[in-house]
């Protein structure tokens, strides 16, 4: 289950409603929801409307990934 779903089951919103609230199409909702995470406009629009942070609405693996993406660039950019 994705966190978007958590978050909006929680508050008791179906998708249609939520898909209201944010001014986001269901048909984005429905992707997010089966596992694509949502990035730039729609990320800050959904977390705004559910009332959570940004990375509330993000996979770990992912935060994970930046992470070490910035480390590796940090060593590299040491090394010069």
């Amino acid at each position: 289950m994705s966190k978007l779903v958590k978050h909006r089951e929680k508050l008791n919103l179906t998708q249609d409603e939520l898909s209201k609230k944010s001014g986001i199409s269901v048909r984005t909702i429905q992707r997010i929801e089966s596992g694509i995470d949502p990035k730039g406009y729609t990320l800050r629009t959904l977390a705004e409307a559910l009332g959570v942070n940004k990375v509330d609405l993000i996979k770990k693996d992912n935060l994970v990934k930046e992470s070490n993406n910035n480390l590796v660039n940090l060593i590299n950019l040491s090394s010069l």
